[in-house]
């Protein structure tokens, strides 16, 4: 019986390692860790540290209930009779803080001072060392272990920018959000004006070509359109918008860098194409393309 009980348990045993041994091999392979061979993941250290730290937890809290901290409220008022005695420890450090208060009162010059500031970063100090002593602290196990996947704590659907702007408690965003009312989403005035007094198919276009960032190809297809027609309707109110821009920007005193820049190239373009065809170009902020093959000189 001993002998087939010895040949059952070494069988087990090698089933284990086994099992251990694929099963960190898929870990590696899945997380592509960079690990020495000599150590090896071993998902039993950690649990065993996760259980050191909540057992150090529990000895913490069980320790607090039995053995709880007195506040200054809970000191009873009759605490210097004889029924109720003081520990030296209490009574030492309201001695301390009795002679700190006295030396701050009499403390006149810079070196006074200095003496004062010493002697309360040194009760700080022995403060802190009590605190921490009910303290537990993180041991040595990873953030990340055992971490819930994205979507599993918070859904997907809280965390999208409508939802996000709730959170925050902008429901302005959320209420002017469309073409009709996009317009009272800037706070200046003028450029509020100039927009709520555009075209409702203007307005259209400039929400979902500025605002959502859609294609001129998209927005065709919303609006049963070309995206010949959709571009068009864009130069036109990119024309309308900026003449109105500049008449406004000639009027007041002090301008931006950027001011100043778009001033000066609608001016140039004014006086070459004249007031119905001048516009400033969009910016674009993609760097331009490198020439591919051989130049001619190569050739």
């Amino acid at each position: 019986m001993d002998e087939e009980q010895n040949d059952l348990w070494l069988e087990e045993e090698s089933k284990e390692n086994s099992e251990e041994g694929s099963w960190a091999e898929s870990i590696l392979d899945f997380a592509d860790w960079n690990q020495d061979e000599d150590t090896p993941v071993c998902d039993e250290e950690l649990e065993e540290a996760l259980a050191e730290e909540r057992n150090a937890a529990l000895e913490s809290e069980l320790e607090q209930d039995e053995h709880p901290l007195e506040a200054e409220d809970d000191i009873p008022e009759d605490a210097d009779s004889a029924e109720s005695p003081i520990s030296l420890n209490t009574l030492r450090q309201q001695m301390d803080e009795t002679a700190v208060e006295r030396i701050s009162l009499a403390a006149r010059t810079e070196t006074d001072f200095s003496v004062v500031i010493g002697e309360m970063d040194r009760l700080d100090r022995n403060r802190e060392r009590r605190e921490r002593y009910h303290e537990n602290l993180r041991g040595d196990v990873p953030l990340e272990y055992k971490k819930a996947n994205y979507g599993l704590v918070f859904p997907e659907w809280l965390n999208t920018p409508e939802q996000q702007l709730l959170g925050k408690g902008s429901f302005l965003d959320l209420i002017f959000d469309c073409p009709y009312e996009m317009h009272q989403l800037t706070a200046d005035p003028f450029l509020s004006k100039i927009v709520e007094r555009l075209k409702d198919e203007h307005k259209e276009v400039l929400y979902f070509l500025s605002l959502r960032l859609y294609s001129t190809a998209k927005v065709a297809a919303m609006r049963g359109q070309s995206d010949r027609n959709i571009r068009k309707l864009r130069d036109t109110y990119t024309r309308k918008l900026q003449h109105q821009l500049y008449e406004h920007l000639l009027r007041k005193n002090s301008l931006t860098l950027r001011e100043k820049e778009f001033v000066a190239l609608y001016a140039a373009s004014l006086e070459q194409s004249g007031k119905s065809a001048a516009k400033v170009k969009r910016e674009n902020k993609t760097p331009p393309r490198k020439k591919s093959g051989l130049t001619e000189s190569e050739n």
